[in-house]
């Protein structure tokens, strides 16, 4: 009995090497980490330097009618602390928060939470004085997800390029719209202008 219970035993062993070997060559993907009861929360910090004074960029964050120059294609924005906001953009949905801190010519923030977003974030911007210019830092707080702050990264480097260039060449990065001609294809053709 005890040859048999050694075969037995090999046998076992020869079958186990050969299912360790195949689990070599097809390793399992690494499972998303359970963080159980913790809530992971990322964040993200953008630096750009404007040639321009604090007073004039802080305009540019604050001020509707300089925000539809950059950012949104419409801007209302109470700017104080408490203060409401609502930005709207082209075939999208709309922004709505609220002013979370507000200090002139220093610093700005905004709860921020677009419709698809699952999580409320936060949007916050910081001028320091630097050289000729002015360093505008922006802190991205809040997201629950890499694949949301990703997005948030790319929506935000894209606006902060826009501002630097609005500011320092009065040039709007963003596409423009087709526009509709004036006159409909129903009219007759306008006549060529005798020479």
């Amino acid at each position: 009995m005890k040859p048999k219970l050694l075969i037995l035993i090999l046998l076992l062993a020869t079958c186990s090497n050969a299912a360790t070997q195949q689990h070599a060559k097809h390793p399992v993907k690494p499972q998303p980490q359970d963080t159980g009861p913790v809530n992971v929360m990322r964040a993200a910090t953008l630096r750009i330097l404007v040639a321009n004074d604090a007073v004039s960029i802080f305009s540019y964050l604050s001020d509707q009618g300089k925000l539809i120059a950059w950012l949104a294609d419409q801007a209302i924005l109470d700017p104080q602390f408490g203060g409401k906001y609502h930005f709207r953009w082209k075939n999208e949905d709309p922004v709505d928060g609220v002013v979370t801190e507000f200090m002139a010519a220093n610093s700005l923030a905004l709860a921020w939470k677009h419709p698809t977003d699952t999580a409320e974030t936060q949007v916050r911007y910081k001028l320091s004085p630097q050289g000729g210019g002015t360093l505008v830092q922006l802190d991205l707080q809040g997201f629950t997800s890499a694949d949301a702050l990703d997005k948030a990264v790319k929506f935000w480097v894209f606006n902060l390029q826009n501002l630097k260039s609005v500011i320092e060449d009065q040039a709007d990065l963003r596409p423009t719209v087709a526009k509709v001609p004036a006159r409909s294809a129903t009219h007759a053709p306008a006549r060529a202008r005798p020479k």
